[in-house]
């Protein structure tokens, strides 16, 4: 089959990444009895991909994508769906998962999230080689969306990005082209405080020495109005990577601050947050109602998110994390939410945590995507602490290390939760018990 060549059927199925799919063909932004016509793009993995090109016949689930980028934009995959048909489609996916595996657990649902759109507080917008301002195309590293609307953050974001790219125009500011690695502006990185009505901007750029006392002064009058928070952050590198090694703060405050279930956290502008505020207030009571009373280990802990609320709650704290900076602001939100004295913090490499010293009653584990560490895996059960509470953005890791876990342990429960609405992406809490 050669690139362009025409594909027609109808959608049977999604992939494990929630494109559809029919006999060998994966076709993005489909859903499941959708007949379409499309092209085909390449191969991946012996999947030939192709391009929607028509629906002859929707879906009963399919609806109009609000949003005019729905369909070629990488930021949404799913908002050709109802949103009724995306919790159902969720769990019909996370439980396929876990019956391939081999594993007899099902999640009974999906919590839907408390907003559809606008939901996220923070958004990465990459700068493209052509002067654009967006999001990449789905499935491209290369093509860009010069983005006039965009439904995840807020309804201030395009008028934000406008006024970056007249920036850039007006100050000779080159857009950085990730094939040559030159340019001046590479990413506008955009948080929210969606409790506390705070809004951070960060301006990435390849060399801060390019920015003269004038350059900085506009930068700072035309952004500063939408900012209680506005920097300057230097990746010199050529990695795509939307944070700063070296950071100026232009105007405002050094960090932003955020409010989720009467708890307050500090936050860097290089630090980690769930990134839909509401639902993860819900996401830590989850957490929250696993807990046995006693010592809690929280792996994986970033800024304290789970364990200061641990700690309010009574419990006795140790939090480890690899990122030392994350470390000392869980220190600072500690102390700030009055549980200096319940907490103890640690940074370092999660495989290499010396369990000697922590006999806790459970442990609670909220890896990245990538999953838990081979080595943090083996010690887990090793050390075999009464529960593990497992938060995981990646249930395909979760369903291949249970496999593991379950050597000792067996799943109390099973939780979903809707955190990345408009996309394939869920939260999912299971709780472990030593058999």
């Amino acid at each position: 089959m050669k690139f362009g060549d025409p594909i027609s059927g109808k959608i049977t199925d999604l992939d494990h990444k929630g494109r559809g799919t029919f006999e060998k063909y994966v076709i993005p932004f489909t859903a499941p009895g959708d007949e379409v016509e499309a092209t085909f793009v390449k191969r991946d993995s012996g999947t030939r991909i192709g391009r929607l090109a028509k629906i002859v016949t929707p879906s009963a689930d399919r609806i109009e994508a609000p949003c005019p980028h729905a369909g070629v934009c990488g930021g949404c995959l799913w908002q050709h769906l109802a949103y009724e048909a995306q919790l159902r489609l969720k769990k019909e996916m996370i439980n396929r998962a876990f019956e391939q595996a081999g594993h007899e657990e099902r999640v009974s649902d999906v919590m839907p999230s408390t907003e559809e759109f606008y939901y996220r507080n923070r958004m990465d917008y990459v700068v493209g080689w052509k002067g654009e301002l967006g999001l990449k195309e789905y499935g491209s590293w290369n093509r860009y969306l010069d983005l006039s609307t965009c439904l995840l953050l807020d309804k201030e974001t395009p008028r934000i990005l406008q006024n970056v790219r007249e920036l850039m125009r007006e100050l000779g500011l080159q857009p950085w082209d990730a094939k040559k690695y030159t340019g001046d502006v590479r990413y506008c990185v955009i948080r929210l405080g969606k409790n506390t009505n705070e809004r951070m901007i960060s301006l990435v750029v390849h060399d801060l020495n390019v920015f003269d006392d004038a350059k900085r002064a506009k930068i700072t009058e035309r952004l500063s109005p939408f900012a209680t928070s506005l920097y300057l952050a230097e990746n010199p590198e050529i990695t795509d990577v939307s944070q700063g090694k070296t950071l100026e703060l232009l105007h405002g405050n050094e960090y932003l601050t955020e409010e989720v279930n009467g708890i307050r956290y500090t936050i860097h502008p290089n630090s980690f947050f769930q990134t839909n505020t509401q639902m993860a207030g819900k996401l830590q009571a989850a957490v929250m109602n696993l807990l046995p009373p006693g010592k809690i280990l929280d792996l994986y802990c970033g800024l304290g998110f789970l364990g200061i609320a641990a700690a309010k709650r009574g419990n006795d704290v140790y939090g480890h994390e690899l990122d030392a900076p994350a470390i000392e602001l869980a220190k600072v939100n500690a102390e700030a939410n009055g549980v200096a004295e319940k907490t103890r913090w640690g940074a370092g490499p999660t495989e290499a945590l010396d369990w000697s010293a922590e006999k806790p009653e459970a442990v609670i584990v909220d890896p990245p995507r990538a999953g838990l560490h081979p080595k943090a895996l083996k010690a887990l059960v090793e050390n075999a602490p009464p529960r593990i509470v497992y938060v995981s953005c990646n249930y395909h890791r979760l369903v291949d290390e249970l496999k593991t876990l379950k050597t000792k342990y067996r799943v109390e429960s099973l939780q979903a939760l809707d955190l990345f609405p408009q996309t394939p992406h869920v939260e999912v809490v299971a709780s472990l018990v030593l058999n």
